[in-house]
């Protein structure tokens, strides 16, 4: 009952209990309760009430191994008969990702484990969950799914491993966020496992969006394969998306500020090369909703990547790679002369993004001016007067025509559709003047310390003036210094890129 379990709240009894429960591990059927108990009360959208002696408990149980030695601790009927108890008070709580076919102590305590957050748990969470040792299950867990990635023909275990992945990785990126400690342990455990893992799920998601396609609901598999129902694709398609989000979510974090971080990722084979084409292919097979998130996350990792590391940059300079999926100067639109085929430097490639984005921004700025100036001015309500009467003022409704009340209709439905063209402009406006500044941001980093580098970008530049690029990135710093704390990391890499720029 959620009024019972309210009441343990309430009174401050969970702790308790779990003291109480403290040698639960060494009891088979103590232990799986103990696990149960522990899965139930986190299902409750409240906070989990935990302490450090529970949350040790939790990683604990979370290490029994269900071997056959333990089994002749109690028979089997009697298990089964507390599994079928369990399974029972599990189904009357939120469980999707729970295997009712595999109620085991170490199953329960990590499922309990991935729902907590620091959000939920307090800050103390994230340095006690390195400290006891439950950061070491996480990461184990992420190579155990990324591992199956590779194996999983069945579409269900698939998404199954991709969902694993994916909510361990959540967990991670909320525990390394401003969290320099668990940023280097996580770099450093089993000789960075975590950052192996990542780079190796990433490069199978962008096999695996290519084969399970959601852009305009369309399919794209290989022909050896039978096609699925298109809401099998699509269910394994968005479990791929969500996917690739927590991983670069969590490479972020890893690599923000941190030389050690963005060498050790930017060693990981073929990884540069996964989110470059984050940045430049893989939008192409999302929903168009989809895109700007992506291309955003893959160029803020690829600038964590190169800020700090010579050798990264120089690895991204020497890269070749297709144009942006997008990109009229790579498709050939236009003037025949600047038709590309095949393969193209990464600078080129990135040169022609930015370029392209900041004309689009431009275009998409002209739009909204034309329709907030032409906007209808505002018109006096005439749907009635101010009358005064018996001493009083009143407003006096006047009598309408069907004809009146009909244009009035119009007029409203007119301008509403002015204000929702006004704001789709001004939201494409934002998108491409963020990405526009991120690549910017992006070949500024590469230009740092390196004549050779500026050389590079300069070749590619309209007159090979940086000044189109400063500007952009000028705009992006006020913006920035208007929506965040003043003195980030961020704005300072910005504004180190732009005065670096204007001295080349």
């Amino acid at each position: 009952m959620p009024s019972f379990r309210m009441h343990l709240r309430a009174h401050g009894m969970v702790a308790m209990v779990f003291k109480t429960l403290d040698d639960s591990q060494h009891h088979q059927n103590l232990s799986l309760c103990t696990a149960a108990l522990m899965y139930i009360l986190s299902r409750d959208r409240l906070n989990m009430d935990l302490d450090r002696a529970s949350l040790d408990l939790m990683i604990r149980l979370l290490e029994l191994e269900q071997d056959a030695s333990s089994a002749k601790l109690l028979n089997e009927k009697d298990m089964n008969k507390i599994k079928e108890k369990i399974r029972r008070l599990c189904e009357t709580v939120h469980n999707k990702h729970l295997d009712l076919e595999n109620i085991t102590t170490g199953h329960l305590a990590m499922e309990t484990l991935l729902s907590l957050t620091s959000k939920r748990a307090g800050d103390w969470f994230k340095e006690e969950l390195r400290l006891l040792g439950g950061l070491d299950h996480i990461v184990d867990k992420v190579k155990e799914c990324v591992d199956h990635l590779s194996r999983d023909e069945d579409e269900e275990k698939l998404v199954a491993s991709l969902w694993g992945a994916e909510r361990c990785l959540r967990v991670l990126e909320s525990v390394t966020v401003h969290n320099p400690e668990n940023q280097s342990y996580l770099i450093a455990y089993k000789d960075s496992q975590l950052i192996v893992s990542s780079a190796k799920a990433l490069q199978h998601c962008e096999e695996l969006i290519q084969q399970y396609n959601r852009a305009e609901n369309s399919i794209c598999l290989p022909v050896s394969k039978p096609l699925p129902q298109q809401n099998v694709a699509n269910h394994v398609g968005k479990a791929v998306e969500d996917c690739m989000r927590a991983i670069i979510g969590v490479l972020l974090n890893l690599t923000n500020d941190n030389e050690w971080g963005s060498t050790k990722t930017g060693e990981q084979d073929g990884l540069i090369g996964t989110a470059m084409n984050c940045v430049l292919q893989v939008p192409k097979y999302l929903p168009q909703e989809q895109r700007f998130d992506i291309r955003v996350l893959g160029l803020g990792l690829l600038i964590n990547l190169v800020e700090y590391s010579a050798r990264n940059r120089h690895c991204l300079v020497n890269m070749e790679t297709s144009c942006s999926f997008d990109s009229s100067f790579c498709s050939g639109e236009g003037d025949d002369s600047l038709r590309i085929a095949g393969q193209v430097h990464a600078v080129q490639a990135l040169v022609q993004l930015f370029l392209e984005r900041e004309r689009a921004a431009q275009l998409a700025e002209s739009k909204t001016d034309e329709l907030i100036k032409d906007a209808p001015a505002t018109q006096h309500d005439k749907s009635g007067e101010w009358q005064e009467t018996s001493g009083e003022i009143q407003w006096v409704s006047t009598e309408k025509t069907d004809g009146t009340e009909e244009k009035h209709k119009k007029e409203e439905d007119d301008e509403e559709l002015d204000l929702n063209k006004a704001l789709q402009h001004a939201g494409k406006h934002m998108e491409d003047c963020i990405v526009a500044s991120y690549t910017a941001l992006l070949l500024g980093c590469l230009c740092q310390e390196s004549p050779i580098n500026v050389t590079t970008v300069r070749e590619y530049l309209p007159e090979g003036d940086f000044s189109i690029m400063t500007e952009m990135l000028k705009k992006f710093l006020s913006f920035m210094n208007l929506t965040c704390a003043v003195g980030t990391t961020g704005q300072k890499s910005i504004s180190r890129v732009i005065e670096y720029l204007e001295h080349c």
